[in-house]
């Protein structure tokens, strides 16, 4: 994850189309947050007093990173209720209405760089049925 967040400049992670029960081409995106732009892993924090993608969309701190997600053409309408799992750590449930808005973003509550796993970050999403 490091490596990918240095090459990328501290800029979002998105990843490849999943499927998510019966909705496919669902992508997640990652954004470090504060945390991690303050750190020395971060090749700009030395450089610069520049924040790459510092605050999210709605102007708050996302001082643990944020993940965002976003439903292809065909699930445009759906809602989903959902659990986040950041390594072993859950938050939620989280409920997104995609009929309202393309893309939801969701605030980290933990610190994403102490659930690496081999120096990946595991996210999982849950389904809540409802």
């Amino acid at each position: 994850v490091f490596s990918r967040l240095k090459t990328s400049a501290g800029f979002a992670l998105v990843s490849p189309p999943l499927q998510l029960g019966d909705i496919s081409d669902v992508r997640l995106q990652f954004s470090p947050g504060e945390g991690w732009a303050a750190s020395a892993r971060n090749p700009k924090s030395k450089a610069t007093n520049v924040r790459p993608e510092g605050k999210s969309k709605g102007g708050k701190d996302s001082g643990h990173g944020t993940v965002s997600l976003k439903l292809g053409d065909a699930a445009r309408g759906e809602t989903l209720k959902f659990y986040l799992f950041v390594g072993s750590m859950r938050q939620g449930p989280f409920e997104c209405n995609f009929a309202e808005q393309v893309v939801h973003e969701l605030q980290l509550k933990v610190d994403w760089r102490k659930h690496l796993e081999a120096g990946s970050l595991p996210l999982c999403l849950q389904l809540v049925q409802g």
